[in-house]
């Protein structure tokens, strides 16, 4: 009979770390209220827009949705206040309304609207 070595594998763990914009204080990823002034973190924003092209790198329509959904759930762990997703003038776009329009009714974003000047693209309102 042999002897099996067990080796510990150590492996580098990325915490990833917020600010609370009030009170400056620095949080894990996980809080949801500041502990030092208490405020909702996931309602803190700093007005700007994340722009994101879900529809021009060769997606389906499954792949955009798929793409849509991460990018907006990354967005909202973020202190953006908008998301602007370029989908084009075509089947994705018309998916993308249909799924955000459900997004908006579960409150998983605030509002969204195809852009005055551009079709092609929906300026979503996270927070």
């Amino acid at each position: 009979m042999g002897i099996a070595l067990i080796l510990p594998i150590y492996t580098r763990v990325k915490v990833m770390q917020g600010i609370c914009l009030d009170c400056g204080m620095s949080l894990s990823e996980n809080t949801r209220y500041c502990p030092k002034c208490d405020n909702a973190l996931d309602l803190q924003h700093d007005g700007s827009t994340i722009t994101v092209d879900i529809a021009h790198d060769g997606e389906r329509v499954r792949e955009a949705l798929r793409k849509m959904q991460s990018e907006i759930d990354l967005a909202r762990k973020d202190v953006a206040t908008y998301i602007r997703l370029v989908v084009g003038s075509g089947l994705i776009r018309d998916e993308v309304l249909l799924a955000l329009r459900d997004l908006k009714f579960r409150g998983d974003v605030k509002d969204f609207d195809l852009e005055y000047t551009n079709a092609g693209a929906v300026l979503v309102r996270l927070k």
